[in-house]
């Protein structure tokens, strides 16, 4: 006789195989968040590397780069008024990318993409310049968090990162004052024609903001990336319980392009602002009056930064450190971080 041979019954290769399921089940989240872990790691890196260059481009000119440029609307009539260049471009010969430093032609716009905004008729529309198209379009990989990953609308000249801007004024400065808060001024490191200096920082550059995230849109709506509009507001307050009460299922959407450009100096791009804390919703005001001819020196914005990390967001200071700020940080210790002169302390406990 043969021996009668031993085999797995149906019953038992089922319970393996569950097993096996739930093993895997999870080990699954494990192995996505030591992934996330790895991809904040290397956005920390990005930061630090954004932060040096500041200090570096400070070090050079002795003030830090302007958060938006000058217009080119004298020099080009068809140019419109967000075709200027960001703080971006201004530190890319310390990023190494000194040859795409060297191949953009400042005498000129940079090229802006179609960023899709609505409800603002012929004021954003897309600008072709002949003499920096390939450089505006260059794909950067210091302006790129790999944890948001995926197609953007736009392409290769997108970025995650933006500049602290320092208020609720779109594009209020000491050269173009608004005309509706005339004594407003930005109290960040980046705005419009900014020219600031380290000396400036009396709170000193560890409670300071320089850059943090923003989500980069994917040219189809998104509550956490897209740019509602609301009324236009004339405070800060105001401001911020004007988007806060924003019922989004009933707004205009101004654009779902958020980030397209890492060039051009604009709030749609490569700007942001602390009127409320990380991964809330972003709003621009509408209304008469907002424009003037140089800037929308009359616009009420709320820009928070935003991220795909869990519960919060990296923030490069001014002492060239790189800090998480969890989305549920106080309000007041948040908007501190954003002046430079502003006479707060916020201390390590508040993040």
């Amino acid at each position: 006789m043969h021996p009668r041979r031993s085999a797995f019954t149906l019953i038992e290769l089922l319970v393996v195989i569950a097993i096996i399921a739930v093993l895997i089940a999870l080990l699954l989240p494990a192995v996505q968040a030591a992934r996330e872990a790895g991809r904040r790691t290397q956005c920390v890196n990005n930061l630090k590397q954004i932060g040096l260059a500041v200090q570096n481009y400070h070090d050079t000119f002795q003030c830090l780069p302007f958060g938006k440029g000058a217009n080119y609307m004298a020099i080009d009539p068809n140019a419109p008024v967000y075709a200027r260049w960001s703080a971006h471009s201004q530190i890319l010969a310390y990023l190494e990318q000194k040859p795409l430093f060297d191949s953009i032609n400042f005498a000129f716009a940079p090229d802006t993409p179609d960023l899709g905004v609505s409800g603002m008729g012929d004021m954003m529309p897309p600008y072709s310049s002949p003499s920096n198209a390939t450089a505006s379009h260059w794909m950067i990989s210091a302006f790129i968090c790999p944890s948001d990953a995926g197609g953007v609308a736009g392409g290769p000249g997108s970025t995650c990162y933006s500049a602290n801007e320092g208020s609720w004024l779109c594009d209020a400065c000491e050269a173009t004052p608004s005309t509706a808060v005339p004594g407003e001024l930005p109290h960040g490191p980046f705005y419009n024609m900014s020219y600031v200096r380290l000396t400036a920082f009396t709170d000193g550059t560890s409670q300071t903001a320089l850059f943090s995230e923003r989500r980069r849109g994917r040219g189809t709506p998104d509550p956490k990336s897209d740019l509602y509009q609301m009324n236009n507001a004339t405070s800060l307050a105001q401001t911020y319980q004007t988007c806060t009460s924003l019922d989004v299922s009933m707004a205009m959407i101004y654009t779902s392009s958020v980030g397209m450009a890492w060039a051009v100096g604009d709030m749609t791009c490569t700007t942001y602002n602390h009127v409320s804390t990380p991964n809330t919703r972003s709003c621009a005001g509408s209304g008469m009056g907002m424009m003037d001819t140089n800037a929308m020196v009359n616009m009420a914005v709320q820009l928070p930064p935003s991220s795909y990390h869990p519960g919060g967001v990296n923030l490069a200071i001014g002492d060239g450190s790189v800090r998480f700020v969890k989305d549920g940080i106080n309000l007041g210790a948040w908007r501190a971080l954003s002046t430079r002169n502003g006479g707060e302390i916020v201390g390590g406990d508040s993040y």
